[in-house]
């Protein structure tokens, strides 16, 4: 794998990016409620992440957007939406199959699994027919920029505008998403978000949900974010009723697909993207994300939690989704099962078809990672 050598980084200007006139009904005033944590952000950006031009161009318009929907949020006051009472999470890291079931699950007429152009915007009051073409529009470039990086491996195969997409967007306008650390590497960030309180992002992402769901809404309600599990109790504080799924899958997978998509991501950023460091980076992050959803695991009722495996959804898919249909409450009826079971085939063949990352690319041993990961693996059966 080729390493990108440290060249001129440019650093991004926090005053340029929160500074410009704003602020609801024109006031000027610009009401930031998470400004310290994109301090935080910004100085592990400019230490750290050694930015090329066009990576801190890229990463102050998404800052700004983000800024934006804070700003606009602001003057919004969406009506109460009944799907919020009792949403379902769908959490698991990069190859543990959340993408898959969550896609599998959106086929069915009784869920509203919002898309990523639903989400690209989620202040907006009203989405007119030329809005949402816009929307669609950048989210088809953004899914693009994406499966360019990645191109040819297994990753990213349910990257589209239309499709159900993670809802880390609206935790990453509140700039408190791990997500912000797949393309950039930001560790005085990363670190100081697990130690975090994420009640008032869950609460501002809810608020943006609340506004998606009022433009474009019916049914469950169905989401995923791969960084959910540790952080239950935050989320169950502000979703009380919602049902939580946790996918699982032998860890040198997930820190496989996880380092896979993060260094490619940070390689079209930035001067410096070594494998080597991204793959231990990763490996100690991954260890503090089981330790802590095991420990919020225990603070959660049993009856909000479904625990499933990799292998149970690609292995026995009309099994597990009955299972899932039951814990949150869907009628099955056969012809919804089997849209659901042609879109698992189909995504298998599109697997296979496709080259996995591994652990060995990234200066880990699969042996030694499942040594290291034996009491997660043994308890989950992977």
């Amino acid at each position: 794998m080729r390493q990108h050598k440290v060249g001129y980084a440019v650093h991004l200007d926090l005053d340029d990016l929160v500074h410009p006139a704003g602020g609801c009904a024109g006031t000027g005033v610009r009401e930031l409620p998470f400004l310290p944590a994109l301090e935080r952000f910004v100085e592990s950006l400019n230490s750290h992440a050694r930015l090329t031009p066009d990576g801190v161009s890229v990463a102050g318009s998404r800052i700004r957007s983000s800024l934006a929907v804070q700003e606009r949020m602001a003057c919004l006051r969406p009506p109460s939406s009944a799907a919020l009472d009792a949403p379902v999470f769908i959490t698991g890291m990069p190859g543990s199959g959340a993408a898959l079931l969550h896609n599998l699950l959106a086929e069915h007429p009784g869920v509203d699994a919002p898309t990523l152009w639903e989400f690209l915007d989620p202040a907006s009051a009203t989405t007119s027919p030329d809005e949402r073409r816009a929307l669609i529009a950048l989210g088809r470039a953004r899914t693009a920029a994406g499966a360019r990086v990645t191109a040819g491996r297994a990753v990213g195969r349910f990257r589209e505008a239309t499709r159900p997409a993670a809802c880390h967007w609206l935790l990453a306008n509140a700039f408190h998403s791990p997500v912000l650390a797949m393309p950039y590497r930001v560790p005085g960030y990363a670190d100081w978000l697990e130690e975090q309180d994420l009640v008032p992002a869950y609460a501002f992402h809810r608020g943006q949900l609340q506004n998606v769901t009022h433009r474009v809404g019916g049914g469950a309600l169905v989401l995923r974010d791969p960084f959910h599990a540790p952080h239950l109790r935050d989320l169950l504080r502000v979703y009380p009723y919602a049902r939580v799924i946790r996918l699982h899958r032998d860890p040198a997978d997930l820190l496989a697909a996880t380092a896979g998509i993060s260094w490619s991501q940070r390689a079209a950023w930035s001067f410096a993207s070594n494998p080597a460091d991204v793959g231990p980076e990763w490996a100690a992050r991954l260890e503090r994300y089981f330790a802590a959803s095991e420990e919020a695991r225990t603070a959660v009722g049993d009856d909000a939690v479904l625990d499933l495996r990799h292998g149970d959804v690609v292995g026995d898919t009309d099994r597990t989704l009955r299972r899932v249909a039951e814990f949150i409450g869907l009628p099955m009826a056969p012809a919804v099962e089997r849209n659901m079971l042609e879109l698992a085939r189909s995504a298998a063949v599109a697997a296979r078809g496709s080259r996995h990352f591994e652990p060995e690319e990234f200066g880990l041993s699969r042996r030694q990672l499942g040594f290291r990961f034996a009491q997660y693996r043994s308890a989950f059966g992977v």
